[in-house]
C-alpha cells in the first residue's frame, strides 16, 4: 500500500485519559475523513489523531469534527448508531482482513462494539456478543463542533499494540443534516456508498 495508506502510532505517557483539548494530542499525527464514495473534501472537516499509551496498556483516539447540526436518539448500548450521526473505527487486530472489529460512539457517547466476518460484496455476518469492557469515552458539542475522546484497553483486542507491530483499520463518521442530507466520511475512501470494504483498509503502525 501507499505511504499515504499508513498512519504512525506512537507511545506516549498519561495518567488519565487526556481531554479533547489537551495538548498531549500534538503528538499524534492529523489526518482528515473524506467523502467515502469520492475521497474528496466533505462540507464539513473531521480529523482523526490516534496514539498508545503503553504504561496504561489504553489505544488513545480522537475524533474532532465540524458540525452544525446533531442527531442522535440512540441512548441504547448497540443500538444501531450508524443509522444517525456517528464516529467509527474499524479494526482487523489479526491476520485475518475480513475478521474485524466494528466499534461506534454516538454524540452522546452510547457505544456500539461488535464483530464483523465479511464474506462478499454486500454481504457481513455481525456479532453483537462481543463487548469491550472498559471503554471509556467522552463527546463535547460545541457551538460548530463535535470532539470526542476514546480510551480503549488493549485487553479488548486479539493482538496487543507493540512497537514494529500492525493492524488493518479504517475510520469513519456519518453526519447528518436537515437540507444537505447524509455525510459518508472515512479515512481510506472506500469508492463506494458503504464502510464495508476491508481491501481498502489502511496500516496502524506501532511505532517507538
Amino acid at each position: 500500500m501507499k505511504q499515504a495508506e499508513r498512519y504512525s502510532c506512537v507511545n506516549i505517557s498519561v495518567d488519565d485519559m487526556p481531554r479533547g483539548d489537551d495538548a498531549v494530542w500534538d503528538a499524534a499525527p492529523p489526518v482528515h475523513l473524506s467523502d467515502t464514495q469520492t475521497g474528496e473534501t466533505p462540507f464539513l472537516l473531521t480529523e482523526l489523531r490516534i496514539m498508545r499509551c503503553d504504561m496504561q496498556e489504553k489505544l488513545l483516539v480522537r475524533f474532532s469534527g465540524e458540525d452544525d447540526e446533531v442527531l442522535s436518539i440512540f441512548r441504547l448500548h448497540d443500538a444501531p448508531l450508524y443509522r444517525q450521526d456517528v464516529f467509527e473505527l474499524f479494526i482487523a487486530d489479526t491476520d485475518d482482513l475480513y475478521a474485524y472489529k466494528e466499534l461506534e460512539s454516538s454524540p452522546y457517547d452510547i457505544h456500539f462494539d461488535g464483530t464483523i466476518i465479511y464474506r462478499e460484496p454486500g454481504k457481513v455476518l455481525l456479532n453483537l456478543d462481543w463487548d469491550i469492557k472498559g471503554w471509556q469515552s467522552k463527546t463535547v458539542l460545541g457551538s460548530n463542533r463535535t470532539t470526542a475522546v476514546w480510551s480503549l484497553p488493549y485487553s479488548a483486542f486479539a493482538t496487543r499494540p507493540k512497537a514494529g507491530s500492525s493492524w488493518r483499520f479504517n475510520a469513519f463518521r456519518v453526519d447528518h443534516h436537515s437540507t444537505r442530507g447524509i455525510s459518508l466520511q472515512a479515512w481510506q475512501p472506500t469508492l463506494q456508498p458503504t464502510f464495508h470494504v476491508p481491501d481498502r483498509f489502511g496500516y496502524l503502525d506501532f511505532v517507538d
